[in-house]
């Protein structure tokens, strides 16, 4: 089954029954619901900004914290399908390989084009198509690894001093922020527990790569943005869902808020 990204943003899920961080987050190792659960990630995203994970093509062509945020969005989908798949969840994989393409590549390719990011829809159809088609793990490992080495080749060519620790360090609280937002439609859906696991995994990826130069610049961030993700991977400790959420969800958001107090008084 050829999945092109018009066929993608036509057809809904439930008729499909920072740096090198996230490349190295493969290699050093890393069930369906209906598709409103999914979109809860935009809705948690912050206000005025559009698209999946609240990501916006107008902001990510000029801010490099919304264009590093939008490409953080697209790894988490492949970091939790990934590891779906790994669990024995082929379409849960291959939906969340998907759907990035219709909900944020399309979007962004223009920004991409722009910035001189070499194009990388079709490695994410293709992750999605041998997830769907069960093919061998390893398989499905090098076509996802692909992508996320691809999103690292797009975050070098971000607007902005992207690689500053400020900036970093505001993209990670965007993702932690989104995956508590997460934690609340989690209990109710496989679907947005997967999306909130790869959000966190997401911030865990750009934080190991750049948690020691925020916490060089300031103590306090560098200790939140930590304790921000060691009470998510508690709220996500697997792809799978556990058979009961029993974290607060108010902590996950006071710890996210937490880190982005500290963190703005990093200069």
């Amino acid at each position: 089954m050829k999945l092109t990204p018009r066929l993608w943003l036509g057809v809904g899920v439930s008729v499909l029954a920072a740096g090198p961080a996230f490349a190295g987050a493969v290699a050093a190792d890393r069930p369906a619901a209906p598709a409103s659960a999914h979109l809860q990630v935009a809705q948690g995203g912050e206000g005025g900004e559009g698209g999946e994970g609240g990501v916006s093509a107008e902001d990510a062509a000029r801010d490099p914290v919304a264009y590093l945020t939008a490409l953080d969005v697209i790894a988490a989908h492949y970091l939790a399908g990934l590891d779906a798949y790994k669990a024995g969840d082929s379409m849960a994989a291959g939906e969340m390989f998907a759907h990035p393409i219709g909900e944020i590549y399309v979007d962004l390719e223009p920004v991409f084009q722009a910035r001189g990011v070499k194009p990388f829809m079709d490695p994410m159809s293709k992750a999605s198509e041998l997830a769907l088609g069960k093919a061998p793990q390893a398989e499905v490992e090098k076509a996802a690894a692909t992508v996320l080495t691809a999103l690292d080749a797009a975050a070098e060519m971000a607007p902005g001093n992207a690689i500053a620790a400020p900036i970093q360090g505001k993209v990670i609280v965007r993702m932690l922020r989104r995956a508590a937002q997460q934690y609340g439609p989690a209990a109710q859906s496989d679907e947005a527990y997967l999306d909130g696991y790869g959000l966190y995994k997401a911030a865990a990826a750009r934080a190991e790569a750049n948690l020691a130069a925020i916490a060089a610049k300031n103590a306090d961030a560098g200790a939140a943005i930590q304790e921000a993700l060691t009470i998510l991977a508690k709220a996500y400790p697997t792809a799978k869902r556990p058979a009961k959420l029993d974290q607060d969800s108010g902590a996950l958001l006071a710890a996210a808020s937490k880190a982005e107090l500290a963190l703005s008084r990093l200069n």
